[in-house]
């Protein structure tokens, strides 16, 4: 069957097998723990195939986390295009998040987990990105605040706050957890956070 499969798109449904073994390997065992040997065995291929796909490690890596950033933005803007209030927005960028921990949880988790392994070109692309993130949920908060005339002085240490619980939480381990129970739970708590936060 595999065969077949590639067979009628050789290089794209070879790529994106890889891929998708990577990303689960990457996650479950850690990548210094997950040679190019182990990843293509565990897709029944021999190693130096590998080589028609991808760079090498490091950048099969840096490929899952940039594409996972720029979905997770992708996503955030798009869904945040039919919010009619700050409000609202606010909580379709809280909303977007939690979808994207339960359909991508595994790029979440090298994207919190594995950033020291790359090298530091791709760290200055991924900060860059998670800058674009933070400077999105900024401008959303500071829209919020201000609807509300709560906002005084700066805003990045809200902002900070803000994104330190939706990417910490995704570390904690709860298969008991919906999606709806956590978009509901962090909204609560980040929404809290703005209403009462006073700049020094």
């Amino acid at each position: 069957m595999q065969t077949t499969i590639a067979s009628a798109n050789p290089v794209h449904s070879a790529r994106d097998r890889i891929l998708d073994a990577a990303v689960e390997l990457f996650a479950t065992r850690g990548f210094q723990a997950v040679g190019l040997r182990d990843l293509a065995s565990y897709l029944g291929l021999h190693a130096g195939s590998l080589y028609h796909h991808i760079d090498n490690k490091q950048a099969l890596l840096f490929e899952l986390m940039e594409s996972g950033l720029l979905d997770l933005l992708q996503e955030t803007k798009r869904r945040m295009k039919f919010a009619r209030s700050p409000c609202e927005r606010l909580n379709l960028f809280i909303k977007t998040f939690v979808k994207f921990k339960f359909n991508e949880k595994h790029k979440l988790t090298l994207i919190t987990s594995e950033f020291a392994n790359l090298n530091k070109e791709q760290q200055t692309r991924i900060i860059q990105l998670k800058n674009i993130y933070s400077s999105l949920l900024s401008t959303v908060i500071t829209n919020e605040c201000n609807e509300k005339k709560k906002l005084s002085g700066d805003i990045f240490p809200l902002t900070n706050t803000a994104v330190i619980i939706l990417f910490g939480q995704s570390q904690w381990y709860s298969s008991e957890t919906t999606e709806q129970e956590l978009a509901a739970t962090l909204t609560n708590i980040i929404t809290h956070i703005t209403a009462n936060y006073r700049s020094n």
